[in-house]
């Protein structure tokens, strides 16, 4: 400002002085100091003018504003004016949209400028009043209104990715109505709207969506965000995360979005189907029931499951019942033993690490989840409740040990009965009048389940991300009610969890994990087993209740038991708390972590049983029964784990390399102890202490501890050519301190085939983003089937049945022997994969090929002469093998309808596994055992030809007496099965039953599953989205065990009850019948006539089911700013809704044996609010 004045001022002087007259007519002559006077007035007046004039420059200067920002909301920019300039901005919330955003690039604008742009195509100008920017409505002009509802505007720009690329092929649609273009190859679009207001989008796939007003796109580059697409997703691994496109092992993961808004009341009921070859069964339909896990097919004779992780910390899977789903960011499952060698022995079938959420946004997030359900109870069988065709079966059935079962006077008031319901039920036995017969026509499985059963479940969540303190806050809660009637069964779940990310300074984190869950389950003592075993085989005939009111003894075993039997409860606690640390040591390169979890958790269960008196005539007392009982136990687990570890990575130029080495440490105590003790001496006060019976208690006390030195090394050229190593040095407190440590190291590459240039061609054809080969080898030790002290030869007392002396002695069995090289298991896994997309990353393709060998399988030695005084010792000595393969098809895709984008996707999985013995000692290979060269899960059976249709017949046939019932009066007869003769040699036998000798039995089947799948499809529109999700298996081989009531009904026993498809029987009329002549106990044993597997009555126990269908709507955005709300969701939902296979009896395709607590189908309304 100096050098302006001075420069100024001395030319301005000059010209002065010269211009300046001397002398002016008429005027006398200044004097000189007028003169000089005059002339400092003229330059003191000009400086004044210069200093305003540059003042005012210089405050026009600071209203210039600069701001780059994409996306800002209006009122964002209307804070920076105020910040930059002093001006203050005011307007009229009805009128002015302040929350529309836009993007902001201003560089040293002026404030007209940056005003303009933020006022388009709102109808509103604005003006200056002081220190205040007004804005108010734009000057009214119908020419410009009615110009622009006749005239096109044309709109032009570019469209550029993240990295400033162009993007080709781009939808570019005018909101609301079906006109779209797309950009050319350089990026640009252009394309006429009808007027200023109209708003385009612009959607590519694996990009976010943008929404831009037609005067703000004219002109702009526009940015595409991408969608963290799958090969961009980070995916969970042991101890850390890698990009899937850097992925060499076989790993799959799904995030939380497959499993919301779905009525699951556990993670594995969710999981079933979603990920190829992660098999998850499922017992039975009780509370609380936990699931199976299986990664890849069978695992070892011992059996072997995977190891679960939650946060990085073991869980079992009843454990994971105490997980609230909502928690659950995503799940990784590491299916081959390169992948899972980090963890050591007990991940030998594959590892699940499941992550929960922690806070993302840094606004206060606050969210409720909720839903009521609807269980209705699934499939159940049929059954004849006629008491008339009841009682013909049965006496047909019962011939010739019964002859008859039922009187002809019984039959007659059952027929009589069955043409008039309205007589009674009840009547006095013509046998022995002192007691009562019935004839009733009760459908006891309709008597003891409920129609429908309520759940209810609440949930939430408070998180808040900063720089400094980061938090995740949940609880939930959990009712659901059972399907037993009047059974008042209850299972109660409430969980909370709280995460909290401190950093302390630029380069340490401290953070905490707690976990809390409360359990607890109440029902009848008697619901279990034999309670469903009870409900099928109690006679339709027979009624809950006699004429007096009293209990029937099959009501009373059925309902009575239920209502009046005693209780049972159970209450689990649970409290996990880790802490962790991650220390960056140099930012981007080298980081230490480390993290200490405690778990304790408590259970305690109280059970009583008190019999249910029943009567059996009017005059008759209540059988005696004095077997009251009460049983408590108590449980205490001690669990805390212990990790440190250690990464660090660089890149140099095209050279990527990081490695991890760590140790972990586990240790486990789980204390119980069980009491009982009966004959109570008052049924209204359970307790062992008024029971005047026999204590018994006893104690179990089981510790084990694990540890272990681990690494991974990372590295990858131009992420085309990648390489892993990873390994563990493990050991086990189960095995003798010489046998204790195992090494287990893996390595696994990859190959990106589509970054080639040779591939460029292939790549054009077939329009393939990428290209990738994997390959893996690894071996782990497995320790699965080994408990605690399986090493040491235990001593074990017990009690003598015979009274000496009036007390019971106390003996010792002779200790067990203990092989010298007991040791583990050994499992290696080969995998060949290979990763493929197409279409701009919309078509996806997984393909897997693997081979498993379980090697040194713990089986029970050679047997050992009986002087030995105690059984063969465990030895090491099987193996197996499994090979299996997977694949996974999965299409995404956005369409332009009704003015709005339309995305949907579909996911296709399917897998398969076969395993086979590879060596056993069984030299005679005799069927009874495992035998070299067997495939697990085969079914060796007779071959059928039909029923005997006459005495001829039966006598020409060959001798099937060695398959048929040992007791004579049960003889083969004209319309039984006819089993082939299928080595013609005369009879129907199973030789030595050897793989050599077999007989006539040969493999009709298998009863594992084959060919797993399942189909996920999705879409969603103007806040409309829709699943559907269909789960099932393509070929799986079922033969109906001898115990199996509900399929073989009266033909396993004459008292059970008479199934639907028992109707179906064999006489001379219906000579083509699927069941042969009605004969009790064909089907009650497994070595004898129809308990015989047969090519007759092998199931198709393949089957399809819907397994979810959610409808859901999220309210627009302009509700949403009315209810102050951030997002609101609701749905309808459907869980197990319907299920197609070919078996000939009404069973669940899952739950095959029948006689278990029914699978359910669930509906349920929900919604999710986000404030």
């Amino acid at each position: 400002m100096y050098t302006i004045y001075t420069i100024f001022f001395r030319r301005f002087n000059a010209c002065i002085t010269k211009f300046l007259p001397v002398s002016l007519p008429g005027v006398p002559d200044p004097d000189t100091t007028f003169k000089r006077q005059l002339l400092m007035c003229v330059k003191l007046t000009t400086v004044l003018m210069i200093t305003f004039l540059l003042q005012a420059s210089a405050s026009s200067n600071a209203q210039n504003i600069s701001l780059n920002r994409k996306n800002v909301a209006i009122k964002y920019i209307f804070r920076e004016i105020r910040k930059q300039t002093g001006y203050n901005v005011l307007w009229e919330q009805d009128k002015l949209k302040a929350d529309k955003v836009i993007d902001a690039r201003f560089t040293h604008a002026s404030l007209d400028e940056v005003m303009k742009k933020c006022l388009e195509g709102q109808d509103l100008t604005y003006s200056i009043e002081a220190n205040t920017l007004v804005i108010k409505p734009a000057p009214f002009s119908l020419l410009s209104k009615v110009t622009s509802l006749f005239t096109d505007i044309e709109i032009k720009g570019k469209v550029i990715d993240e990295k400033g690329l162009p993007m080709p092929s781009v939808s570019v649609l005018i909101k609301g109505t079906k006109t779209g273009y797309r950009t050319d190859e350089n990026g640009n679009f252009k394309l006429k709207v009808p007027n200023k207001e109209a708003v385009l989008i612009f959607s590519y796939l694996g990009y976010k969506s943008q929404e831009v007003s037609a005067s703000q796109a004219s002109g702009m580059v526009i940015t595409l965000e991408p969608v963290l697409s799958d090969l961009n997703e980070v995916v969970v691994v042991g101890y850390g995360t890698q990009k899937k496109a850097n992925l060499t092992g076989a790993v799959d993961a799904i995030t939380s979005k497959q499993l919301e808004n779905r009525p699951i009341a556990n993670l594995g009921q969710g999981l079933q189907g979603l990920i190829p070859n992660l098999n998850i069964s499922i017992a039975n339909g009780r509370p609380n029931t936990a699931p199976d896990f299986n990664i890849r097919g069978y695992t070892s004779i011992n059996g072997g499951s995977p190891l679960i992780l939650v946060d990085n910390v073991p869980f079992s899977a009843s454990e994971l019942l105490m997980l609230n789903t909502a928690d659950i960011e995503s799940i990784s499952v590491l299916k081959d033993a390169a992948s899972a060698a980090i963890y050591g022995s007990r991940a030998a079938f594959g590892v699940v690490l499941i992550t929960t959420k922690s806070a993302k946004s840094d606004k206060l997030s606050i969210s409720v989840n909720s839903y009521t359900a609807i269980r209705t109870v699934g499939k159940l069988p049929d059954v004849v409740t006629n008491p008339y065709t009841v009682l013909q079966m049965k006496n047909q059935a019962a011939y010739p040990l019964y002859n008859p079962a039922y009187s002809p006077a019984l039959v007659e008031a059952a027929r009589l009965r069955s043409l008039d319901p309205s007589l009674p039920s009840v009547i006095t036995d013509p046998n022995d009048p002192t007691k009562w017969f019935y004839i009733g026509n009760t459908d006891w499985l309709k008597e003891a389940y409920n129609k429908t059963a309520p759940t209810y479940n609440t949930g939430v969540t408070i998180s808040k991300r900063s720089d400094q303190l980061s938090y995740y806050l949940s609880a939930n809660y959990y009712d659901q009610q059972g399907m037993i009637r009047n059974a008042n069964e209850k299972n109660n779940l409430y969980n909370m969890r709280s995460k909290v990310d401190l950093n302390l300074t630029k380069w340490f984190k401290l953070s905490n994990n707690t976990m809390f869950s409360a359990s607890s389950y109440a029902a009848p003592t008697f619901i279990d087993g034999n309670y469903f075993w009870n409900i099928n085989r109690t006679n339709v005939t027979d009624v809950p209740k006699n004429p007096d009111g009293s209990w029937t003894s099959a009501g009373a075993a059925v309902l009575g038991a239920v209502q009046q039997g005693g209780r049972k409860t159970s209450d689990n606690n649970t409290f996990q708390t880790t802490f962790s640390f991650d220390a960056s040591l140099i930012k981007d390169v080298w980081s230490l972590k480390g993290d200490a979890t405690f778990r304790r958790a408590d259970s305690l269960s109280r059970s009583y049983e008190i019999p249910v008196p029943y009567k059996t005539g009017q005059d008759l007392a209540p059988p005696l029964n004095n077997s009251t009982s009460a049983t408590n136990y108590n449980s205490n687990i001690k669990y805390d784990v212990v990790n440190l570890y250690t990464e660090a990575h660089k890149k140099l130029g095209n050279h990527f390399i990081s490695g991890l080495v760590g140790y972990n440490q586990e240790h486990y105590i789980n204390t119980n102890s069980i009491a009982s003790r009966k004959l109570l001496i008052s049924n209204n006060i359970p307790s062992i202490n008024l029971a005047t019976g026999d204590q018994n208690v006893s104690e179990n006390i089981r510790e084990w501890a694990v540890q272990g030195l681990f690494y991974r090394l990372n590295y990858n050229f131009k992420e085309k050519y990648l390489v892993e190593f990873n390994g563990r040095y493990d050991g086990s407190s189960r095995f003798a301190p010489g046998q204790r440590w195992v090494f287990v190291p893996s390595a696994s590459a990859g190959w990106v085939v589509s970054e080639e240039h040779f591939f460029n061609p292939v790549k054009q054809a077939l329009q393939m983003d990428q290209f990738k080969l994997r390959a893996s080898y690894g071996v782990l030790g497995n320790q699965a089937s080994v408990r605690e002290y399986d090493y040491l030869a235990v001593l074990q007392s017990k009690k003598n049945g015979q009274v000496l002396g009036g007390v019971q002695p106390t003996y010792v069995d002779p200790p067990s022997a203990i092989s010298s090289g007991f040791t583990w298991e050994k499992v290696s896994t080969v995998n060949l994969g290979a990763d493929m997309t197409f279409f701009q990353n919309k078509l996806e393709l997984n393909l897997d090929k693997y081979t498993r060998y379980t090697k040194d399988m713990l089986v029970p030695g050679k047997t050992l002469p009986g002087v030995f005084g105690t059984p063969s010792p465990t030895t090491n000595s099987a193996d197996l093998k499994t090979d299996g393969w997977e694949v996974k098809l999965t299409w995404r895709d956005s369409k332009p309808v009704g003015g709005s984008p339309l995305s949907y996707n579909v996911t296709f999985a399917l897998s398969d596994s076969r395993t086979f013995i590879t060596r056993f000692d069984n030299p005679t290979k005799s069927l009874n055992n495992y035998y070299k060269g067997m495939e697990i899960g085969e079914i060796w059976g007779l071959q059928t030809e039909g029923f005997f249709q006459n005495a001829a017949e039966l006598k020409n046939h060959a001798d099937q007496t060695a398959v048929g019932q040992a007791d004579n009066r049960y003889q083969f007869f004209v319309g039984d099965i006819k089993f082939k003769d299928r080595n013609q040699d005369g009879k129907v036998d199973f030789g030595n039953n050897t793989v050599d000798n077999p007989g006539d039995k040969y493999k009709i089947g298998n009863n594992q599953i084959h060919l797993p799948f399942s189909v996920d499809l999705g879409a969603a529109w103007k806040g409309f989205d829709v699943r559907v999700f269909l789960q099932g298996v393509a070929k799986r081989d079922w033969y109906p065990e001898p115990s199996n009531i509900y399929f073989w009904g009266i033909y396993a026993q004459p008292w059970t009850n008479v199934t639907a498809q028992n109707m179906d029987h064999w006489t001379p009329e219906t000579p083509n019948a699927y069941f042969p002549r009605v004969k009790a106990y064909a089907a009650e044993d497994s070595g004898m006539e129809l308990g015989i597997p047969n090519t007759k009555y092998l199931q198709n126990a393949a089957y399809v089911r819907v397994k979810n269908i959610t409808l859901g709507y999220t309210l627009p955005k302009s509700v949403l700013k009315r209810l102050k709300l951030e997002n609101v969701h609701f749905y309808v939902s459907g869980e197990n809704l319907f299920e197609y296979s070919k078996l000939k009896v009404k069973l669940d395709p899952e739950g095959l044996a029948g006689a278990i607590y029914p699978f359910q189908r669930t509906y349920s309304f929900g919604m999710n609010i986000n404030f």
